[in-house]
């Protein structure tokens, strides 16, 4: 696998089922200077082995256990990264299928000018005329979201342009940002990595192209099932350290009163609308948040060191 210019990692655990559509998808590619990688985190089904015997030429990194996505992607990241040859990282759910130009769409939108990453139109897997997602960004008053997700494709996105970051379930990084951004922040173990990620590319200068001609499909909540009370659990401590870490200081003052209010109508949602459960979890979350601020507060400032860009370009970028 060595002399690849591109090595996709893909994150596993106990996706079997998934697996033949976006091997089969990656095999069908116009571009083919690609190595592929496989983290499994411990699974239990038969991924090791099937891939092993159908897909010989994919790598595959076994973890000892469910270490989550982050840290899965950040040892796939690190062993591409060991080849010299390597210049692009692309980053690909187990659960998705990519049209045939998709790596060499991905390449092109990573390439234009100040771009440190690039973006995909994600369609869902089941109903290609719905999107997924067509890129991320964060709302004024602070919550992350998936722009687009559930919209009927009447070509809405289908302009090229410059965005907030891409979500990570396909995304791709030219291989400097690593070298000075790091990595996902593995504290987060899944949820809103990408969104933080994305944060850090930007107060760095690093821009992310959202380019429409690169299409995968996805079948979202395969790997974990939605508004599930773990994922609950890890989005509200994650969007804790989200904020903290990134947000320059005045406007995270600023915004707090929003952030407040915002978390309350959430959670009451989760009890009336949802269940007990869900807003235990949410609450469990936000007291795990609560208790790593510490932590955050250094990584933050590791990442204020660095910063890049002015504050009036950071209030622009959240839309």
């Amino acid at each position: 696998m060595t002399g690849r210019s591109v090595f996709i990692i893909i994150p596993n655990f106990n996706g079997l089922k998934h697996l033949r559509d976006c091997f089969d998808s990656l095999q069908r590619q116009s571009f083919k200077d690609f190595g592929v990688i496989l983290v499994d985190n411990n699974s239990s089904d038969e991924s090791v082995a099937f891939t092993r015997s159908n897909y010989p030429g994919v790598r595959i990194l076994q973890m000892s256990e469910n270490t989550g996505f982050a840290r899965a992607v950040n040892e796939g990241i690190k062993d591409a990264l060991g080849d010299d040859n390597c210049k692009y990282i692309l980053l690909l759910n187990n659960d998705t299928e990519c049209a045939e130009d998709f790596v060499e769409e991905m390449l092109r939108a990573v390439n234009m000018k100040d771009a440190g990453s690039g973006a995909c139109k994600m369609l869902n897997f089941s109903d290609r005329r719905m999107i997924d997602d067509a890129g991320d960004f964060i709302k004024p008053l602070g919550s992350p979201y998936a722009r687009g997700f559930g919209e009927k494709d009447e070509g809405q996105y289908d302009k090229e342009e410059y965005i907030f970051g891409a979500c990570a379930g396909a995304a791709i990084y030219k291989r400097e940002v690593f070298d000075e951004a790091g990595f996902f922040d593995e504290d987060f173990f899944a949820y809103y990595e990408d969104v933080d990620f994305s944060f850090r590319l930007q107060l760095l200068g690093f821009k992310c192209y959202y380019n429409p001609k690169a299409v995968c499909y996805h079948k979202r909540g395969a790997t974990t099932s939605g508004m599930s009370g773990f994922q609950t659990m890890l989005c509200e401590k994650n969007l804790i350290a989200l904020r903290i870490k990134n947000y320059p200081a005045k406007l995270y003052l600023y915004s707090f009163p929003f952030f407040a209010a915002v978390r309350v109508k959430r959670y009451l949602i989760f009890l009336f609308r949802h269940s007990p459960s869900l807003f235990a979890s949410a609450v469990k979350g936000y007291v795990q948040g609560l208790g790593e601020i510490g932590n955050s507060l250094r990584k933050r400032r590791i990442i204020t060191k660095k910063v890049r860009v002015s504050k009036d370009y950071v209030r622009s970028i959240l839309r």
